[in-house]
């Protein structure tokens, strides 16, 4: 297995602009895409498709959330016929749900499907093309998607918390300290031999933290924002042979890699972070030297 943390530095755009997030796994099989949140990236993608399968190869995406620096990469592999499948939440089929969790009885069937589609728009603009599937079965449990890759999160439960808390508007727009979009990011799981990785998204430090104690490569969600960061290394004290992850292509606006960066929180921590660094490939090997020799991946 090998999993590419996309870097913008080779970019030939400002590097004002922000880039967004994207991850490219391999299994030796299947090609999984987690975030794609620029057109530069997109063409990453469809480079590593047609250079290592040939031109037919697709890739399975999965959007952790809404937000455009995850998203906006996703229409052009569409276009260039580059995407198998889309997995992320579809609140859309959810809503019978969040109309009885909110039940302020202002909300009808049809009122809340809008208020939807307008709010997880980029989602919304992939319907009816027939690529667009749900990450929960029919039995609420997480889809199975292929070998060594698995959805870990969040639960359904806290799914449908955030959403009817953003559907709500007597409820606020944040959630644990996250935005509700960014908190009920989609997690995945990636195995490499006996270790795994955990990508995150935006995902509140709430919706992961079981799941940060069981992987041993962890991204630090929200680019790699400082109090997620504090979190995380508080969870995992104990454990020294954990390598994160910052995917902070952020252009002017920046991610949170400067701040841990700038007050001194990385160290002690073996972090690879996209603000400094190319592209790197992760797989066991990396892993294992990293963490033993204390320096980037």
């Amino acid at each position: 297995m090998n999993t590419l943390m996309l870097s913008s530095k080779s970019y030939k755009e400002s590097k004002e602009h922000d880039f967004g997030d994207c991850f490219i796994s391999d299994n030796g099989n299947d090609v999984v895409v987690f975030d794609c949140g620029s057109n530069e990236h997109a063409e990453k993608v469809i480079e590593y498709l047609e250079n290592n399968y040939g031109p037919d190869k697709k890739a399975i995406v999965f959007l952790s959330h809404n937000d455009s620096d995850h998203f906006n990469g996703i229409p052009k592999l569409i276009e260039k016929e580059k995407v198998e499948k889309v997995y992320t939440i579809l609140f859309l089929k959810l809503y019978h749900e969040l109309l009885d969790k909110i039940d302020d009885g202002r909300k009808t069937n049809n009122s809340i499907k809008e208020q939807i589609a307008e709010l997880y728009s980029n989602i919304t603009s992939l319907e009816g093309q027939g690529i667009l599937f749900s990450i929960y079965d029919d039995k609420d449990s997480f889809v199975k998607v292929c070998n060594g890759i698995n959805i870990v999160g969040p639960t359904k439960e806290y799914a449908l918390k955030a959403a009817a808390k953003a559907l709500d508007s007597c409820q606020g727009n944040t959630l644990d300290k996250e935005t509700v979009i960014n908190a009920a990011s989609v997690q995945l799981s990636i195995a490499f031999g006996t270790s795994k990785m955990l990508l995150t998204g935006d995902s509140s430090t709430d919706a992961i933290q079981e799941n940060v104690k069981t992987h041993q490569i962890i991204q630090i969600p929200h680019h790699g924002r400082l109090d997620h960061a504090e979190d995380l290394f508080e969870i995992k004290k104990y454990d020294k042979d954990t390598v994160y992850l910052i995917s902070d292509n952020k252009g002017s606006s920046s991610g949170g890699s400067e701040e841990l960066i700038s007050k001194g929180k990385n160290k002690g921590h073996t972090i690879f972070n996209t603000r400094t660094e190319d592209t790197k490939t992760i797989n066991s090997t990396t892993y294992q030297k990293s963490y033993r020799m204390g320096s980037y991946i």
